[in-house]
């Protein structure tokens, strides 16, 4: 559909092009043939040339116009759709709602609400989805390979095994992650974790090692067994976090807020033994007990 849209307003424009190069063609072999007779008012060439000139820079506006406004309607007509395939739980939607978005993406268009949407086994590959919104989405399974999910917020999403997020090729950053189920996923082998937020998510038994998290927040998470070893967490903060029946070996902690958590000791005895994170551990224990 989308490469038959682009063949019809290219045909447009080359017809225009055609049109306009006949009438400049006349008008030039007109005023080589009848410029040297005194009895053709020099008014009438002046006259013509304006004319052309004028259907030059309308047709022009015209083009624009009509590209832009089929531009729109198009992408219009397939958020549309979209909404359409919102709530039907089929594997034959979630690929024609990923062929939307591919077509979308076309169109430069990347601030796409997929509320509700289904997205069972689908192998997303090199995608882009920019602040999208996946707010009670169908996730089982779906793999997000070498995709930027920047400003994506991911909300009730209750279906775990969302594959591929660690792969070094995605970006995530600033993605919101708000009461999902996380258990068991993967979020290791990637030092790319920036500014995300996770709240009140279960995460149980996922694989945090080997991962890098920057600027991230953490609230309100169900850790219990997760992995955290040789994690590297810098200028996060921990709220209302128990990090008891974790793996804690060499994590690294550096500039981290601790707020109302628990068994923040564990962390002390379990993290690779760097003064400063000694240090800041033990500032956030005296101020707790203030």
């Amino acid at each position: 559909m989308f490469s038959e849209d682009n063949s019809i307003e290219s045909k447009k424009v080359y017809f225009f092009c055609f049109v306009l190069f006949i009438v400049i063609l006349i008008q030039f072999t007109f005023v080589r043939n009848y410029s040297n007779y005194s009895d053709v008012p020099q008014g009438i060439m002046i006259e013509a040339f304006g004319v052309i000139a004028d259907i030059f820079l309308f047709g022009i506006a015209i083009t624009i116009y009509e590209i832009f406004w089929k531009k729109k309607e198009t992408i219009t007509r397939y958020l549309e759709e979209l909404e359409d395939y919102c709530g039907w739980n089929e594997k034959e939607a979630s690929y024609r709602v990923f062929g939307l978005i591919k077509r979308l993406h076309k169109f430069n268009k990347t601030d796409i609400d997929l509320s509700n949407c289904y997205f069972e086994e689908v192998p997303f590959s090199k995608n882009s989805f920019n602040g999208f919104d996946f707010k009670e989405s169908l996730l089982y399974g779906t793999k997000f390979k070498k995709c930027n999910l920047q400003l994506s917020v991911f909300n009730n999403i209750h279906q775990k095994h969302i594959k591929n997020i660690f792969d070094y090729g995605t970006v995530i950053e600033k993605v919101v992650f708000q009461n999902c189920n996380l258990r068991d996923s993967k979020f290791m082998n990637n030092l790319n974790f920036l500014d995300i937020h996770f709240s009140e998510c279960d995460m149980k038994n996922a694989n945090l090692s080997n991962s890098g998290f920057l600027s991230c927040h953490f609230k309100s998470i169900d850790f219990h067994n997760a992995n955290f070893e040789k994690t590297k967490f810098k200028s996060c903060v921990f709220e209302q976090i128990d990090f008891n029946n974790l793996k804690l070996i060499d994590m690294e902690c550096n500039t981290c807020k601790f707020i109302s958590c628990k068994n923040v000791d564990l962390i002390k005895n379990n993290t690779n033994p760097d003064p400063e994170i000694i240090k800041d551990i033990n500032e956030i224990n005296i101020e707790s007990k203030k």
